[in-house]
């Protein structure tokens, strides 16, 4: 097509050409491998109609093709950022590593997540740590549709099954930073337990009995070893339990407790939780609001309990020991087993195995035998 000033326009062919060639002359200065120089003088010579692609093809054909050498850059400029370097791991957590590598609040992920239960949790809690009032997991948090009492357990009235739903919602909040380098920090944790007469039809499926549970604690990192085993966290509080109701189905305790974590490298961990019940005077009457609700309670649901847990990813399982140390003193025994579901990371398959005293306060003095499957959001550990 003729230009404005009569002239042929010149050819996309003759336009490549003589780019490449302008940019092969003022590029000669900097080649200094065969390849290159191949390139340039094939540059030189060819046509006007020879693209790159094939003076390159024509270089490897001859054995003197290397790869393009980059030209350094002058001192004065900063070098660029090594693409194939991986980007720094972002911090996680509002604390510094302690000397000792503990803490109750997450660290700066400066390493690889602790490689034992207790310390793997707390790293994993410490992304929700920098958000106010994020909820973290407290205890496991499941739901069992299918939930069998071998015995009648305990309700405020009429009859009821022995096929129930259970399920549990746990969750704690810290209600300060973390203190003292993230070795110490205060918490608020609220447990429920329901145990819902959903095929129940007959009584329109009532919930037969709920537990709360609140909890307001302390909980500092020893830095210690105990036998071999890694003290990872030491907790101290109050906890209050309750099933919300009133007149002589009415149940509820308070206790001071203390609690303490271990783990190792490895999936093993032992938590050891004993507590003292906070007394309280008789009551005048058995409809009284005021007095004790639940005499002797510590006779059967114990003066603590120890759990040993087995944290192996694929396949976790726990075992949760009760006892009271009175003369004729009761307890209980909870076996709890969970594997991934495979559809969630978040979700597992949760069968767990009761058989004691004390499963729930409306019943704490009926030794109850239960198996119940169903799923669950979050392990102990």
């Amino acid at each position: 097509m003729p230009t404005s000033h009569g002239r042929p326009a010149p050819s996309r062919a003759g336009c490549a050409f003589a780019f490449a060639t302008g940019l092969a002359l003022s590029a000669s200065a900097l080649a200094q491998t065969a390849g290159e120089r191949c390139l340039l003088d094939a540059l030189r010579d060819a046509s006007p109609q020879t693209t790159v692609e094939a003076l390159r093809a024509g270089c490897a054909d001859a054995g003197r093709a290397t790869p393009a050498r980059v030209a350094p850059l002058p001192e004065s400029l900063p070098a660029p950022a090594d693409a194939a370097q991986p980007a720094a791991e972002p911090t996680v957590g509002i604390v510094r590593d302690t000397p000792q590598g503990v803490s109750v609040a997450p660290v700066a992920r400066s390493a690889p997540v602790g490689d034992s239960p207790v310390r793997r949790r707390v790293d994993e809690e410490g992304v929700l740590w920098g958000e106010r009032f994020a909820l973290l997991p407290h205890r496991p948090n499941y739901l069992l549709p299918v939930s069998h009492a071998f015995v009648q357990p305990g309700s405020a009235a009429g009859p009821v099954q022995r096929n129930e739903v259970k399920f549990q919602i746990s969750f704690k909040f810290p209600l300060t930073p973390p203190l003292y380098d993230g070795r110490l920090a205060v918490f608020f944790a609220y447990t429920g337990q329901s145990w819902w007469q959903a095929y129940n039809g007959e009584r329109s499926s009532p919930f037969r009995e709920y537990s709360h549970e609140p909890e307001l604690f302390v909980s500092w990192a020893p830095g210690m070893r105990l036998l071999g085993w890694d003290w990872r966290v030491a907790s101290a509080g109050f906890v209050h339990q309750s099933n919300g109701r009133t007149g002589e189905f009415s149940r509820s305790w308070n206790r001071l407790f203390a609690e303490m974590l271990l783990d190792r490298p490895g999936p093993w961990w032992v938590g050891i939780r004993p507590w003292w019940r906070i007394p309280e005077s008789r009551k005048p009457a058995p409809d009284s609001p005021e007095g004790d609700d639940n005499p002797q309670i510590t006779r059967y649901a114990g003066q603590g309990e120890m759990r040993i847990g087995y944290a192996g990813g694929l396949n976790n399982w726990t075992m949760t020991l009760r006892r009271s140390f009175a003369r004729d003193g009761k307890g209980a025994m909870q076996l709890d087993y969970s594997r991934p579901t495979g559809f969630s990371p978040n979700l597992r398959w949760y069968v767990q195995y009761f058989d004691g005293y004390g499963e729930s306060l409306i019943d704490y003095q009926t030794r109850i035998r239960r198996v119940g499957v169903g799923v669950m959001l979050n392990d102990w550990f």
